[in-house]
C-alpha cells in the first residue's frame, strides 16, 4: 500500500529532539549537547539535502513521536507505532496544508547517534508525489557557554 508523507520538518525535528527510548507512548530521548544533522530527501524525484548544526540542551532531549508531529503545526497525527531493534516504525499522517501519510523509521544507533527513514508521497493543491527521505544526527561536542 503506498504511503503519503507531508513535511521533511517531521525528520529534521524529529533527529534533533532525539530518539527511542522504549516507553510505552514512542518517547524520544538523547544526550544533550551540540548535534549535527543532515538530510537527503527526493521529492518528484528531484533530489535536496540540509545540514545544520545546533545545541540541544536538556530540557529538549526528550519527546514523543506525537509531540513531533503537533509541532509541524499541520494537523498531523502519529499512528501504527511499532518497536523495532533499537527505535520505532510508525506512520505519520497530516491533513493541513500539506497533506499525505508516510511510512518511518527512527533507530538510536547510540545516545550519540541517530537515523531516521521515510518514504511516501506529499500532497499540495490537489497534486500528489512521491518522498523519500534520509536523515542522520550525531553529537558533537558540548553545547557552547555563552
Amino acid at each position: 500500500m503506498r504511503r503519503t508523507f507531508t513535511l521533511t520538518a517531521l525528520i529534521v525535528s524529529g533527529l534533533i529532539a532525539g530518539t527511542a527510548a522504549a516507553t510505552e507512548d514512542a518517547e524520544i530521548s538523547v544526550a544533550p549537547g551540540l548535534w549535527n544533522w543532515s538530510h537527503s530527501t527526493t521529492l518528484a524525484g528531484v533530489p535536496f539535502s540540509e545540514e545544520n548544526t545546533e545545541c540541544l540542551p536538556p530540557d529538549m532531549a526528550s519527546v514523543s513521536l506525537q509531540e513531533m508531529a503537533d509541532d509541524l503545526n499541520q494537523d498531523c497525527v502519529v499512528s501504527d507505532i511499532q518497536p523495532i531493534q533499537a527505535g520505532y516504525s510508525f506512520t505519520l499522517t497530516c491533513t493541513g496544508f500539506y497533506t499525505g501519510e508516510a511510512e518511518g523509521t527512527m533507530t538510536k544507533l547510540s545516545d550519540y547517534q541517530l537515523q531516521m527513514d521515510a518514504e511516501g508521497q506529499v500532497g499540495l493543491a490537489g497534486m500528489e508525489a512521491d518522498f523519500s527521505f534520509s536523515a542522520r544526527a550525531m553529537r558533537v561536542d558540548e553545547c557552547p557557554v555563552r
